[in-house]
């Protein structure tokens, strides 16, 4: 990933990730991600950095108890100065409903620089009828004078990432 020839005004880095929810080897492999985005995000800090996803954590925006996950996302939020717009600007809770349980886990993050551009974000709960257990993340974004509105969806893929070896990813 290069994007050391474009202007830092016309480059936004847009990262979508998926944190593992339970299992013997989930912390591991969550801490291997994070790790991983770590670098990416502190590589391309210069430019507007916005990382959304299935976090699969609870930070207590519903008033639940927080999970591992979760410490995880904010101790990330907290390292690397990325706002959580769920959790400021948010207009709506749950991003995700199933079983008779609702529950905030997927999340919009980020970086100063990208912050400035921001309009709205919010979680769909009602307008567009997608077909998963998900709620469409919203996120309206002000660029070059056009202002946009970015649908963004946290619906799962079925990639290999168990079989990634993240210490050899090249961010380059």
């Amino acid at each position: 990933m290069r994007c050391e020839k474009v202007q830092a005004n016309k480059c936004i880095i847009l990262i979508v990730c998926y944190m593992t929810t339970t299992g013997p080897l989930a912390q591991e492999e969550n801490d291997k991600k994070y790790t991983t985005l770590e670098r990416v995000v502190q590589e391309f800090s210069r430019f507007p950095v916005i990382v959304v996803g299935d976090m699969n954590g609870h930070v207590g925006i519903l008033g639940e108890k927080v999970s591992e996950n979760s410490h995880k996302l904010i101790d990330f939020c907290e390292r690397n100065e990325f706002e959580n717009l769920n959790v400021t600007i948010g207009n709506g809770l749950h991003t995700w409903e199933g079983k008779e349980c609702k529950a905030a886990i997927d999340y919009v993050l980020v970086n100063d620089e990208a912050r400035h551009h921001v309009r709205e974000m919010y979680v769909d709960e009602n307008e567009f009828d997608i077909d998963t257990d998900h709620r469409m993340l919203v996120l309206k974004y002000k660029w070059g004078g056009k202002e946009v509105m970015q649908e963004i969806s946290s619906v799962k893929e079925k990639w290999c990432l168990k079989a990634a070896n993240w210490e050899e990813i090249d961010i380059d």
